[in-house]
């Protein structure tokens, strides 16, 4: 996937490329044409041009270079500052909706909805962001927290515990009671007491995913009454 990404913007660019060489090279001969007046007013037009073209250029540069502080309320963790730029907020957001659509952050009822649904949301969600960091640039370094340090944070100390434990214990009834649900495991409550502790934990970080954003009022995303992906 990453080869393919590299070819395609290297064929985009040396499109992109042509057609400037072209479009100079119209330029050149045009201007190369005019004479007195309209020669200096052409000129000036194209050095303005490229100078509002070299600002415009550096100012989303300078935006995503420059890592700005955010202080936000997290709340497992009390407060916390994060240093971010445009770049790092994009990540954020596919973080917020990739822990806010998984069946690991719904609520899972006593009785019903199947514990080996969840963890396989646990698992997908591990593996999706570790895939997304893994295709982000590094943070340049700063003194705050990063967006992927508190992914990171989230995978090596919410998720890959629980699944560590919880993932041999369920395959081992799953292996021995081929026909029966899950819901006959004798370690089911226990699995599902520490299961709802997660999601609690989860949400707080999909909220702080969504604040990093730049989203208000996250919690209204969690307040909505329907079905979410699995």
């Amino acid at each position: 996937m990453s080869r393919y990404r590299h070819f395609l913007r290297a064929s985009v660019i040396l499109v992109i490329g042509t057609g400037l060489g072209l479009a100079v090279g119209w330029l050149i001969f045009s201007v190369s044409s005019l004479t007195g007046k309209a020669l200096f007013i052409t000129e000036g037009g194209l050095i303005g041009l490229v100078v509002s073209a070299l600002f415009v250029a550096y100012t989303r540069r300078s935006d995503v270079l420059t890592l700005s502080e955010i202080t936000i309320n997290v709340p497992e963790f009390a407060e916390m500052k994060f240093a971010v730029n445009s770049e790092y907020r994009q990540v954020a957001w596919k973080l917020f909706i990739e822990t806010l659509t998984r069946v690991a952050t719904q609520p899972l009822d006593t009785e019903a909805g199947s514990l080996r649904e969840a963890l396989s949301s646990l698992y997908k969600l591990f593996s999706e962001t570790r895939e997304l960091l893994k295709d982000m640039r590094p943070s340049k370094p700063t003194t705050g927290v990063t967006v992927e340090v508190f992914a990171v944070k989230m995978l090596n100390q919410e998720i890959r515990p629980f699944l560590s434990k919880w993932h041999v214990e369920l395959k081992a009834f799953e292996l021995t009671h081929r026909d029966r649900p899950d819901v006959y495991w004798d370690q089911n409550p226990d699995c599902r007491k520490e299961l709802e502790a997660l999601r609690s934990r989860l949400i707080s970080y999909a909220k702080a995913f969504g604040e990093l954003a730049g989203l208000k009022n996250t919690e209204r995303f969690f307040a909505l009454d329907r079905p979410m992906s699995k």
